[in-house]
């Protein structure tokens, strides 16, 4: 099935592009869920409007993300927490707990945007990576401090 997908799909393509489909996946989940449109004979003109719409609202899209992503490189991002004598937590760093201290800095980042990989379970500096779209991620400086 051939449709245009109205925002970008991870694994599948960005805003405005045309993919085929399984129809499953298309009528169950892409359409229903506002992600795109189905593309037929009768509607193919305004498909074509609709795509050179997109584009232009997908660069904008992607100008504000990679200012962020700019942004957020630059940002310094620190965490109190409780620890033992060794420099040990008492439990990890959550990603959770960086959006609440990135918030507090002025950025408004989604816990479920940030991806730790390995536990943060001592005192220190750590890189962690900021997923913000399937082409743009940024790399945030962590500090781990004693509270």
């Amino acid at each position: 099935m051939r449709i245009l997908l109205k925002e970008s799909v991870e694994h599948l393509g960005e805003s405005g592009q045309l993919v085929e489909v399984k129809a499953g996946y298309a009528r169950n989940y892409l359409v229903p869920y506002g992600k795109a449109v189905v593309v037929t004979r009768s509607n193919k003109k305004s498909i074509e409007k609709e795509i050179e719409k997109y584009v232009v609202l997908e660069e904008k899209r992607l100008v504000g993300l990679r200012e962020l992503a700019t942004k957020i490189s630059e940002a310094n991002c620190t965490v109190a927490v409780q620890a033992d004598e060794n420099d040990k937590l008492y439990g990890s760093v959550t990603t959770e707990e960086i959006a609440k201290a990135l918030k507090l800095s002025g950025l408004d980042i989604s816990p479920k945007s940030i991806k730790i990989g390995k536990a943060l379970r001592s005192i220190g500096v750590f890189e962690v990576k900021v997923h913000l779209d399937a082409s743009i991620d940024a790399v945030l400086k962590v500090w781990v401090v004693k509270e």
